[in-house]
């Protein structure tokens, strides 16, 4: 039995079928040549209130409503709304790098889009990177899911994308034995000195620069910072003794400065990268790129032989699924700086055959 509003505003119907939403609101939206009322159907709701309410938003917002003109762009639309409603940072979630590959869906209607459509863009872009992947995949999923809320679809195409086939990354070449030890040859030069702070910390390049002044503990040799994860945020980051002096003389400079940062504003360019391709056309090295200091760290913890626990606890890395650690195992500080410290400064034949 239907409750009316006034007449032709619209109506809420409770159906006799027990459905998992009963209630279905419905609004004429024209008139027959024999003057019987052309009806459509809004949606369907678990509560009679939610029906209503449904009601009086369409007669606020109809457009909404229309859901066979609802593009992609519009759930897209809709989707960031909710990613900022939630606190997410859209440009660190590269929102922006996956909406210059929808292109191809982005002015079709919702109810349109099929799997054929979402696949087609995964296999155009199959030589990226699994994380660029993955971001595509989330925003896509996350568009699906807000036209879902909205009854204007009622099936996720999205869920069932099959990714193409992760490949090795060459985008990052670790330092070589032999190019750190030219680096250390050329400690004079400023941008040397923040490198090899950032190759025997294993930073990611912006964590450097949001560290926090009261966060620099100096005498006790670690760093509290990190970034993108829960296991990277605010972790201990020893200081190895080689990079000390390096650390302390910036330190001293943010001091002196005021700098709320320990990286005082301008001490080095953000993005270094240019700089870093310089600096190595002049020492004659190969070319590199300011996160190939991370890999070079990693690989040469894991050819120093650190214990995998203390790695992943440098570098952020998580332990999900490694019930012994999480339960168990409780690295200090002063184990975190003596793997550092075990780290080399200059390197065997060994060495330089395996970096």
């Amino acid at each position: 039995m239907g409750m009316k509003r006034a007449n032709g505003s619209g109506s809420v119907y409770k159906l006799k079928q027990r459905l998992h939403k009963p209630f279905k609101v419905v609004i004429t939206v024209g008139w027959t040549d024999e003057g019987k009322r052309i009806r459509k159907c809004l949606g369907y709701f678990e509560k009679s209130k939610e029906a209503w309410d449904a009601l009086s938003e369409y007669w606020h917002n109809p457009d909404r409503f229309n859901t066979k003109e609802v593009t992609f762009a519009q759930a897209w639309t809709w989707m960031i709304d909710e990613k900022r409603r939630q606190g997410v940072d859209i440009k660190k979630g590269k929102f922006s790098a996956s909406k210059a590959k929808v292109k191809p869906i982005w002015n079709m209607p919702m109810q349109q889009i099929r799997l054929v459509h979402l696949q087609a863009i995964f296999d155009t872009y199959k030589n990226l990177g699994r994380s660029s992947h993955e971001n595509l995949l989330k925003a896509i999923n996350g568009a699906f899911k807000e036209a879902i809320k909205n009854d204007v679809i009622n099936k996720n195409y999205a869920s069932m994308v099959t990714l193409p086939p992760a490949t090795k990354s060459t985008m990052h070449i670790p330092f070589s034995a032999a190019e750190i030890e030219i680096l250390w040859q050329h400690t004079n030069i400023k941008l040397v000195r923040v490198i090899l702070i950032y190759i025997y910390t294993g930073m990611r390049p912006i964590e450097l620069y949001d560290i926090k002044i009261e966060d620099v503990h100096v005498k006790e040799r670690y760093l509290i910072g990190g970034v993108k994860t829960a296991a990277g945020k605010n972790r201990i980051i020893p200081i190895a003794n080689c990079i000390l002096p390096f650390v302390i003389e910036i330190y001293a400079q943010a001091l002196f400065i005021k700098s709320p940062t320990l990286l005082p504003k301008g001490y080095i360019p953000v993005r270094i990268d240019k700089s870093l391709q310089k600096l190595c056309t002049e020492l004659g090295i190969g070319i590199h790129k300011r996160h190939d200091t991370r890999h070079t760290f990693i690989t040469m913890a894991e050819n120093d032989k650190m214990d995998e626990h203390i790695l992943k606890d440098i570098v952020g890395h998580s332990h999900t699924g490694d019930v012994t650690h999480e339960v168990y195992t409780h690295k200090n500080t002063a184990q975190l700086i003596e793997a550092v410290d075990n780290l080399p400064t200059k390197f065997s034949l060994e060495n330089v055959a395996t970096m």
